[in-house]
């Protein structure tokens, strides 16, 4: 299937930065807090053309800017399980997730074999500590100033040209707000784990919000085979160049042992 003959809430929810007509697997990217599917782009040159790369386009950002961010994952997966399910269809896909963007992907999962739709080939974590792990912080419910304060102190995820820009941090902050929000009052409900789905658990070394044990935990929520590996680096580990052709060669080796299961 190609993506421009996708429905209508395959292209709301997913970006398509560069169309690759003869790609053999599909790769969704789900990115972190206050991130947008931009994130995305420097993946391209690095990606083998037999991947194409989809983002996914939360409300408030993006082409649908003039959406309220959602602050429940809920709003998230019921539509975007929809949106996905013709692609794994349709062939080989793979899930990215960074940070929050991991907790997204998981649950969208969840939701994808509760309807019973096709599901991805593997799913790569990055960022994240396992479901039913570590503590939940609070810094949505703090007013703008104290709260993107909060958030530089603990990420660092604010590029130094928003928080240079009154008028750019001033957009950002709702849909940062929103996705804390859903961060934060995240509660973990207990299911069978996904039934023979790959998981890859990565991330930095130094990366203060994610120790070892909690992305080693991950291989509770499958039945199927199960690795973990660490780069150099933070929690935005992958925002080297190193980094990112690092997690790309993890990516498309998996993208070649999805495009062999087809045939």
């Amino acid at each position: 299937m190609r993506f421009e003959d996708t429905p209508e809430l395959t292209q709301t929810w997913l970006a398509r930065p560069r169309p690759a007509p003869q790609a053999t697997t599909r790769l969704i990217c789900f990115h972190h807090a206050g991130g947008n599917p931009s994130n995305f782009r420097p993946w391209l040159p690095d990606l083998p053309n037999s991947v194409e790369l989809l983002a996914v386009r939360l409300a408030g950002r993006d082409a649908r800017m003039r959406e309220a961010p959602a602050t429940k994952l809920d709003a998230i997966v019921g539509p975007l399980a929809q949106a996905i399910a013709p692609l794994t269809a349709a062939g080989p896909v793979l899930f990215f997730g960074h940070s929050l963007g991991s907790l997204i992907a998981f649950e969208t999962l969840r939701e994808l074999r509760r309807t019973g739709a096709n599901m991805p080939k593997a799913f790569v974590v990055s960022g994240r500590r396992a479901p039913g792990t570590g503590r939940a912080l609070t810094l949505h419910t703090l007013p703008d100033d104290q709260f993107v304060r909060e958030v530089q102190r603990i990420y660092g995820g604010i590029p130094a040209v928003i928080m240079q820009e009154p008028e750019l941090l001033a957009m950002t902050i709702p849909v940062l707000r929103g996705d804390l929000t859903i961060n934060e009052t995240y509660s973990f409900v207990e299911e069978p784990p996904l039934d023979g789905l790959p998981i890859h658990a990565i991330g930095g070394t130094d990366d203060p919000h994610v120790i070892p044990t909690e992305l080693q935990a991950w291989k509770a929520q499958t039945t199927g085979a199960f690795e973990w590996a660490q780069f150099d680096g933070d929690h935005f580990y992958l925002g080297t160049p190193a980094g990112r052709r690092w997690v790309i060669q993890r990516v498309a080796r998996l993208a070649r042992i999805a495009a062999l299961s087809r045939r």
